[in-house]
């Protein structure tokens, strides 16, 4: 049982209204967290009659806008974040934040559970006063197994943390620039992008992180996505186990309707691996922190790092794309006439051998 009170946590739900996820965040947030206080932060205009009721704190902000990628028909939402969340964060007072999407449902309240959980820490980069949790989901390593680090990439789907910790990560973030922050890659760099063809400088969380640690630390920068080095990489690791504790959906029990993996991280296949996945969170816990914390790091390592284990998440990914309703029918078709047989050859190929070869 933790031993935080509801009734000590300001939430800030920031983001436009979805008609049907919206409700059923706040009604989920309700549930799980009682006596919580709500405080929706959206945009002006907004069809608040859905969801009257549902809060206690409305703030109703200036659109700063977003800059859209028409041949990926998305919009870059990195200043409306900004926005959403900070005039959110001014009208909290309680002794605990929760900072989190308006599209995420909590299942549980399960995460106030880890809040005192890997409490050992270092002066090295602390940042906060306590740790923050925070998901797995989109808290990188890289941006996939094989390709360039990404010191500082900190999910920004939600947090969870003492007040002034919360506010002080996001004091440190200033509003972008646009449309040169963005499209970085096109209009102002003369280098070319790393991630075919997405050309903004830093993705949100990785700007967010530099944000909040470059303005405390002074060693602590990059120029955009591409600027990585090994220094920066030992410092990143060091920061994140430091100053946060990074939790997969079967702890926190947290996710959004928009993106399945979000309920099942090895939904990523091989991407699972790039994420601070439970494996990687405690093994460098162990190393960085606490040695003689209870886990086999060097045999959980192994298993993730296997080639195995790597064909069996892509035949992970394959099979629940078939119950992923956003996937089109001949895409599944796909998956079960060619991509799930000749993975599942590939991963008791693998299997084998590795079993053989002990």
């Amino acid at each position: 049982m933790n031993e935080i009170k509801t009734s000590e946590i300001s939430i800030i739900v920031q983001g436009a209204i979805d008609k049907k996820e919206t409700p059923k965040c706040l009604t989920s947030i309700r549930k799980y967290l009682p006596d919580a206080e709500i405080i929706l932060s959206t945009w002006e205009g907004s069809d608040i009659s859905i969801i009257d009721g549902l809060y206690d704190i409305l703030v109703l902000n200036k659109d700063p806008g977003a800059v859209f990628y028409k041949n990926n028909n998305f919009y870059h939402n990195i200043n409306r974040q900004i926005v959403s969340t900070k005039k959110g964060l001014e009208k909290a007072h309680r002794k605990f934040i929760m900072k989190m999407r308006s599209d995420l449902i909590l299942t549980s309240d399960n995460f106030l559970n880890y809040f005192d959980k890997f409490p050992n820490r270092t002066e090295e980069y602390k940042l906060f006063e306590h740790k923050v949790i925070i998901p797995a989901t989109f808290t990188r390593i890289k941006y996939k197994k094989g390709s360039i680090y990404t010191p500082f990439f900190i999910s920004d789907w939600w947090f969870f943390g003492l007040n002034q910790d919360i506010k002080k990560y996001f004091d440190a973030i200033d509003i972008v620039k646009e449309p040169e922050f963005s499209k970085y890659f096109e209009l102002v760099s003369n280098k070319k992008t790393p991630l075919n063809g997405y050309t903004t400088r830093f993705t949100p969380e990785q700007y967010f992180g530099l944000s909040a640690f470059g303005k405390e630390f002074d060693d602590i920068h990059m120029n955009d996505l591409t600027d990585v080095s090994e220094e920066l990489i030992n410092k990143s690791k060091i920061a994140i186990v430091n100053n946060f504790i990074v939790l997969e959906y079967k702890q926190h029990g947290i996710f959004t309707n928009k993106y399945l993996s979000s309920k099942d991280e090895k939904y990523l296949g091989e991407y699972y691996c790039s994420l601070y996945n439970n494996t990687i969170y405690k093994s460098e816990y162990k190393r960085l922190l606490d040695c003689n914390y209870p886990f086999d790091s060097e045999k959980e390592l192994k298993l993730l790092n296997s080639k195995s284990y790597i064909k069996k998440l892509k035949l992970h990914k394959y099979t629940t794309m078939l119950t992923d309703k956003t996937i089109k029918f001949s895409k599944k078709l796909e998956k079960i006439f060619i991509s799930i047989p000749l993975t599942s050859i590939d991963y008791l190929i693998c299997f084998l051998r590795e079993r053989f070869n002990k």
